[in-house]
């Protein structure tokens, strides 16, 4: 009996996630243009924290975007229209320089079905609202999931960019 307890409680205990403490970066944004006429938008920011060197291996990191007022970034949620963009880093030896190259989508509620929105399409997204909000993410295995604080980006940036065609 004492032996089938101690394989349980090792069982919880392995599967518990790791506080990461690492510290939260605050993004700045910076600007933003539409890369090529592709649907891909190139946000431009700067952080305090070096932040793509925070962990040594990682299932997934990325900057995403909530386009309304849905601000859950946790993984296993779904935002309905949001923004999603690999991070790299920009060379510079002052600052921790960043772009993210972002798509934006839109879960129609169909399973798996997604809707990827660009020029007018997009710019109605984006009417009537003053920013988007974005964070950095970072997920692991080992750790509980990273999360940025939460930086916002003008939208009439993101509509200019998308008007220079």
């Amino acid at each position: 009996m004492f032996r089938c307890v101690f394989l349980l409680i090792i069982s919880f205990c392995a599967s518990c996630s790791l506080n990461h403490g690492k510290p939260i970066a605050t993004l700045i944004y910076s600007d933003v243009e539409e890369l090529r006429d592709a649907g891909i938008y190139q946000v431009r920011f700067t952080s305090d924290v070096a932040i793509l060197e925070l962990f040594k291996s990682s299932i997934g990191q990325g900057l995403i975007c909530a386009v309304d007022d849905d601000l859950d970034f946790a993984v296993a949620h779904q935002i309905k229209r949001s923004g999603y963009g690999l991070v790299e880093r920009i060379e510079d030896n002052s600052v921790y320089k960043y772009q993210a190259d972002v798509i934006f989508r839109e879960f129609t509620g169909e399973k798996g079905a997604e809707v990827f929105p660009e020029g007018e399409a997009l710019s109605r997204w984006l009417t009537n609202r003053s920013y988007i909000s974005c964070v950095f993410r970072v997920h692991t295995t080992t750790y509980n999931t990273y999360f940025s604080n939460v930086m916002r980006i003008p939208t009439v940036d993101l509509v200019q960019a998308i008007d220079k065609k």
